[in-house]
């Protein structure tokens, strides 16, 4: 028998990094096994679909807005990802918004971003992940959290060959017995929370990752800290007279980015649906202390919460920005009418993103992390760093993503 038969890959996450990397290795020739806690593959490249109360078909990329290439490597990906249908170009009007201060979250400037090529899923952000899921060889395993790994030596002769496996759980199901699945001749984790010591806080469980005896690896990890963010979906009842459909804002207190969702390629005409990011700093103000399990009826409460005051300083910002355009008159100063605001939304919902950003990169010049002893990889964005900050994210993580399935590959024939 071949070393290349019936080799077998465990990836733990299904967002941009794991998708790539079990489509790479399926490509040379792994069965991989996906799991991911969430409900379908996307990660940070979700996307939300619902109805507004008028009956308009809404969705909202929750994650990643767009994405840009900076490597010719990412630029070849991409092309094969336009060849199949599932990227186009967004062909919007880009802004940036400089706000005044924190206090008056006025507007002093609003100017054209760059001429770039940003790009999109289509039709939906996810739909980069759904592709990668399709490759024969990938199984996808949706709502199964891995809780801890067992390394393994195959049969009982002290010659067998080390195996893993991925002891999981069903999502939302803490009570459920613990399921050991596969015996991988490698893993690939791509999903952060292993390493996080959230899960004492959210499960009463620890790290998955401290099972597998891989300490440099769990050390590494755990250097990068993660910025935490919310994401606003509002769907308007009259469209906002804006000559832009994202913004960068700048020296805000509360927004970092607004887009209009609804000006993409692919996405439902009709209402106008925005997508609002909060900054890293109200984001982890909010949820200090008070770290809530999604699903649960305290963690919608706090959502509503987030949604309403989004909004409030969403309605603030555009109407700025307008009056700065010349579009709406400035707010009178004779009078005591109050400041002009956007009318009230059909909907809004808010998102928590608990680890939305890397705040660093902690494989540069390899791009990945590895135990080579073991067979034990991680990868991500966290790893390579982001030609752009925020929308160089998916770019690092592809290539992260690549050169991991590539040493892996390595690793295993070696072996």
């Amino acid at each position: 028998m071949s070393l290349l038969d019936n080799r077998m890959a465990a990836v733990v996450g299904a967002g941009i990094s794991g998708m790539v990397a079990a489509s790479e290795l399926a490509k040379m020739g792994f069965e991989v096994h996906v799991y991911e806690s969430g409900r379908g593959v996307g990660g940070r490249m979700s996307t939300r679909r619902g109805e507004a109360p008028d009956g308009t078909k809404v969705q909202f990329d929750l994650g990643a807005q767009y994405f840009t290439a900076s490597t010719s490597r990412f630029q070849a990906i991409l092309e094969e990802w336009e060849k199949a249908g599932v990227v186009a170009p967004w062909e919007g009007r880009f802004g940036c918004i400089e706000a005044a201060d924190f206090v008056t979250k006025g507007v002093i400037a609003v100017k054209p971003l760059p001429e770039e090529r940003r790009w999109v899923g289509i039709p939906t952000m996810n739909a980069v992940c759904k592709h990668l899921a399709g490759t024969k060889g990938v199984q996808v395993y949706p709502s199964t959290r891995v809780v801890g790994f067992d390394h393994f030596r195959e049969g009982e002769s002290e010659e067998g060959t080390w195996k893993w496996g991925v002891e999981t759980r069903p999502a939302g199901n803490p009570e459920a017995p613990v399921v050991t699945r596969g015996d991988y001749d490698v893993v690939v984790v791509t999903d952060k929370a292993v390493a996080s010591e959230r899960n004492l806080k959210l499960h009463g469980e620890p790290m998955p990752i401290e099972s597998a005896g891989v300490p440099e690896i769990t050390r590494t990890m755990q250097k990068c800290s993660q910025r935490s963010c919310f994401a606003l979906m509002v769907v308007m009842s009259e469209p906002i007279e804006t000559e832009f459909d994202s913004f960068q804002v700048q020296n805000h207190s509360m927004i970092a980015y607004m887009a209009r969702n609804s000006s993409k390629p692919g996405r439902p005409a009709g209402k106008d649906q925005w997508l609002v990011h909060s900054t890293g700093a109200y984001a982890e103000n909010f949820i200090a202390g008070n770290l809530t399990p999604k699903d649960t009826t305290e963690h919608a409460a706090r959502l509503k919460i987030v949604a309403e005051e989004m909004f409030v300083a969403f309605s603030e910002l555009m109407v700025a920005q307008l009056q700065v355009q010349g579009v709406l008159p400035p707010d009178s100063e004779d009078d005591d009418s109050p400041p002009q605001t956007l009318p009230q939304p059909l909907m809004m919902n808010a998102h928590r993103w608990g680890s939305a950003y890397p705040l660093c990169a902690v494989a540069v010049d390899e791009k990945f992390l590895c135990d080579t002893k073991a067979g034990f990889f991680a990868c991500g964005d966290y790893c390579v760093p982001p030609n752009s900050t925020p929308y160089g994210y998916v770019e690092a993580a592809t290539i992260s993503a690549v050169h991991t399935a590539m040493r892996a590959n390595q690793w295993s024939t070696m072996e």
